[in-house]
């Protein structure tokens, strides 16, 4: 996040404040009212866009290597029982496709090779499961291989979501934060001017704005050196 977002939205919270504390000035002046009522909206959209950034894990829950590690020794286990098959079967093209090396598996291959192995070796054993049990291939086996595919291809696609989530959501706040920005310029700045013979209210309102309006806080400086 951009910490001119983050200090853009710290000052519109103040300017909210601030608005919310003077309240009864404006509330005979029922534009302005809404406008307030439009600022609030907007801000609040942020803030719980702000919270939904928060809340966003920089890392993904679990751990790869571990799930790398059990999907090798799924497939091993798998691909041995089957190897054994095709070989009495004279299944070359079987034989062809199996992998029973740990290194091959391991070293070799690479997260999404090894997943595409995986998913390739559960659906060769399918059609074939009910003759693999005489060679050793057990439900329980087959139930392992599945959940450890599906485990690892989560924690693989997981840091992705996790990635395009919080850019989609980093988007969101900066579009929010400029919806806000017209919401200042546009409405409650000009009905503020009503306000300029009321120091306190006009002032804390023009502090708050220095540091959402780069071009406001220039101004307000130049002003404060003039009357100085």
């Amino acid at each position: 996040m951009k910490k001119t977002i983050i200090s853009r939205h710290n000052a519109n919270l103040q300017v909210v404040n601030v608005l919310k504390t003077n309240e009864s000035k404006y509330s005979g002046i029922p534009a302005m009212v809404n406008a307030v009522a439009a600022l609030n909206s907007s801000v609040d959209k942020a803030v719980e866009l702000f919270a939904k950034v928060g809340s966003i894990p920089n890392k993904p829950a679990g751990n790869k290597n571990v799930a790398k590690a059990e999907l090798i020794s799924i497939c091993l286990v798998v691909s041995n029982v089957v190897h054994v098959y095709a070989f009495m079967k004279k299944d070359e093209n079987l034989q062809s496709f199996l992998v029973t090396s740990e290194a091959e598996l391991g070293v070799r291959m690479r997260q999404q090779d090894l997943l595409n192995y995986a998913k390739n070796l559960a659906e060769k054993i399918a059609p074939i499961a009910t003759e693999l049990v005489d060679y050793g291939l057990t439900e329980e086996l087959k139930t392992e291989l599945n959940n450890e595919i599906a485990e690892f291809e989560k924690l693989m696609i997981e840091p992705r979501q996790l990635i395009n989530e919080r850019k989609n959501t980093n988007e969101m706040i900066e579009d929010c934060i400029v919806e806000i920005y017209s919401l200042l310029i546009n409405r409650i700045d000009p009905f503020m001017e009503l306000f300029n013979g009321d120091e306190e209210f006009y002032r804390a309102y023009k502090n708050a704005r220095m540091i959402v309006d780069p071009a406001n806080r220039k101004r307000t400086e130049e002003e404060t050196a003039a009357n100085a």
